[in-house]
């Protein structure tokens, strides 16, 4: 009998955590793919990113609209509860018999809970992790709603199991991104410039493919909601005193993202004291993936320094506590939310420059052992028990 899989997804960062999982159960013969998509993904100030889900064929079987205006606490507790309210209606009809959770953000909340809720094993991806920010609640209350784990790492798989999972439904497959990032091919500098400057940068001012630039990603930390703003002027005045050329991401919708925004528009797509730098909505991965691997270095907040940096090797600042404990490689350099430290800090790893290239997040199968594990495990009770 076909089992049917529910993947739910509501933001650049997840979807890349589980795109490999998407093609390999719609590929699996004993496989059946449901695909819901909400959040950020439907937002044109974060680059409206349910275009790229389809392009890459994967048409989705629900749409949900949750995301509150605001940027504060309440506006994203609110936005949880609306999306619970709606997932528990998209769930009644599709029906499935698992549902994959990815990650930790806050939509992850609603995504484990509406299926636990209505008796729908739950399956987690990338459990186990330690970080900053409201992520590493979210992540552990997740594990213990869910009936099977997939993890990146052999430390989140026993953290996993001592939080009183059963061991048989604990896999360490790496990370579903990892599968991506070891697919796509190299772009010199030179090239990924070009097509930025051709496919993303709207206006004018475009990169000069002929100089290094540092690639900024720094979300609010939703747990320091009120410092957001400070925390990104002193990042945007280490890089202002360097003076190299810098992509930047607009960060995403947490607590506290709004006033990031208001700063970076002070010192973005204009020319500061001879420092250029261009504010991005969205780049898509294939791009994305050359533009962290030629950046001469990366700064900001982003598990992307943690988790896929060291893929390259290249140089990574990483700043105040939102990424506090996870698990990393030599090139990453920490940083408190003080200019002078930052740029200390971007000043070394510009001196050191590229590292050796270190494997922490999977081998790039993550994807297919998933699906396979999906389609051939006995599912365990649906009424958990805690195994101590």
């Amino acid at each position: 009998m076909v089992r049917k899989i529910c993947a739910i997804t509501a933001n650049r960062a997840d979807f890349s955590r589980i795109e490999t999982i998407l093609e390999a159960v719609k590929k699996h013969p004993d496989l059946d793919l449901q695909l819901v998509v909400l959040g950020s993904h439907l937002l044109e100030k974060t680059g409206h990113t349910v275009q790229e889900i389809i392009k890459r064929g994967f048409i989705p079987d629900q749409t949900i609209q949750m995301e509150l205006e605001g940027s504060n606490p309440v506006s994203m507790t609110k936005s949880v509860g609306l999306a619970m309210i709606e997932l528990a209606t998209a769930l009644d009809r599709l029906k499935p018999d698992v549902v994959v959770a990815p990650v930790d953000r806050f939509e992850s909340l609603a995504m484990g809970i509406a299926p636990a809720l209505m008796n729908i094993h739950v399956a987690h991806v990338q459990g186990g992790e330690v970080t900053g920010t409201i992520d590493e609640s979210i992540r552990h209350a997740l594990t213990k709603m869910s009936h099977l784990h997939f993890v990146a790492t052999e430390k989140s798989r026993e953290r996993v199991i001592k939080m009183g999972e059963l061991e048989e439904t604990v896999f360490n497959v790496g990370c579903p991104g990892t599968d991506l990032l070891l697919k796509i091919p190299p772009l010199s500098r030179e090239k990924t410039i070009w097509r930025l400057n051709d496919e993303i940068v709207r206006g004018d001012k475009k990169f000069d493919p002929s100089k290094p630039y540092f690639l900024l990603i720094q979300h609010p930390v939703t747990t320091e909601f009120g410092s957001s703003g400070d925390q990104i002027k002193e990042t945007m005045e280490a890089l202002k005193n360097i003076g190299q050329q810098a992509i930047v991401l607009w960060p995403n919708i947490d607590a506290g993202s709004d006033d990031i925004s208001k700063i970076l528009r002070r010192y973005t797509d204009k020319e500061i004291d001879h420092f250029t730098a261009l504010a991005l909505k969205h780049i898509p991965h294939d791009l994305f993936t050359n533009t962290l691997r030629n950046a001469s270095c990366l700064v900001g907040n982003s598990s992307t320094g943690m988790r896929e940096a060291c893929y390259f090797g290249t140089p990574v600042v990483n700043i105040g506590t939102r990424q506090s404990g996870r698990e990393r490689g030599r090139n990453v350099v920490d940083a408190p939310n003080d200019r002078k430290q930052i740029e200390d800090a971007i000043r070394f790893q510009l001196g050191h420059g590229a590292y050796p290239v270190e494997h922490i997040y999977g081998d790039g199968t993550a994807g297919e052992k998933t699906a396979e594990i999906l389609a051939t495990i006995k599912l365990p009770n649906i009424q958990k028990k805690i195994t101590y």
